[in-house]
Parts: C-alpha cells; sequence; structure tokens
C-alpha cells in the first residue's frame, strides 16, 4: 500500500535547505543539506522520481516520489521561469491558494507563484517585454 505524505510544509522547508543541480532538461541532482548525499532525480509533467530511500519504496503502479529532493528540483525548475512553489497536503489548501496547481504523488499538491519582486513590487511581464509592477502585500 502506498504511503502518504501529511507534513508537505515539513517537506517544503527541508527542499530549501538542498542544492540542486540541473544535469540534462529533466535529470537534476539534488544534495541534501542535512546528510550532503547527493541524489538523481528526474522530473515528468506530473512530478518526479528519486533515488533517495523514500523514493525506493515507492509503488509500481505510480513510482512518483514527494520527498524534499523532488521538491526542490521541481522549486529550482519553477525558479527558472519566475515561480516559486508550496507544497500542500490536503487538496483544499492547495485550491485556496487560488494558484496553478500540481499533484506530484503521495498526497502531496504543489502549487506555484510569481517569485520575482523588486524594490517590494511583484513584477510581472508586460506585452512587448516590459514589465508592469504591483505592490506586494
Amino acid at each position: 500500500m502506498a504511503q502518504t505524505i501529511t507534513s508537505a510544509k515539513q517537506i517544503q522547508r527541508k527542499s530549501r535547505g538542498h542544492t540542486v543541480r540541473q544535469v540534462r532538461s529533466n535529470w537534476y541532482k539534488v544534495t541534501s543539506g542535512e546528510t550532503h548525499r547527493t541524489y538523481d532525480v528526474n522530473l515528468g509533467l506530473n512530478g518526479g522520481t528519486c533515488t533517495c530511500e523514500w523514493g525506493r519504496q515507492r509503488p509500481d503502479e505510480d513510482r512518483r516520489s514527494a520527498c524534499s529532493h523532488v521538491v526542490a528540483a521541481m522549486n529550482f525548475r519553477a525558479a527558472q521561469q519566475g515561480r516559486r512553489v508550496s507544497a500542500w497536503a490536503r487538496p483544499e489548501d492547495a485550491e485556496r491558494q487560488h494558484r496553478p496547481t500540481l499533484p506530484i504523488g503521495d498526497g502531496v499538491i504543489l502549487t506555484s507563484r510569481v517569485k520575482w519582486k523588486v524594490n517590494g513590487f511583484k513584477t510581472r511581464p508586460k506585452p512587448g517585454g516590459q514589465q508592469r509592477k504591483s505592490r506586494a502585500h
């Protein structure tokens, strides 16, 4: 039986301490901030797989892992698009964010939001490449 992660925020916090290096388009090397071990993460459209202990124990019917290494790689990829991910364990919490959602396995749902801030303002691309500013709250 597949296990479900119930403390998505703990996974999110842990993921922020990892170091991510992209090897190929969907292949990442993620070094744990705690143990300094490096794991291979492969990302797909709906999550990713990891070579860590949790990732290796995923059931055959759904090999996706929502370990902190996968979340770190997803956040790295989102950052390249000017976004930042947040992890949620309950669908209603993720939906309440009014952001794009992505179930990545193990009961974890990611949301993403615009990351860029300049001088206290969120910046969003305007048509024609100019920046439009809105006050960050």
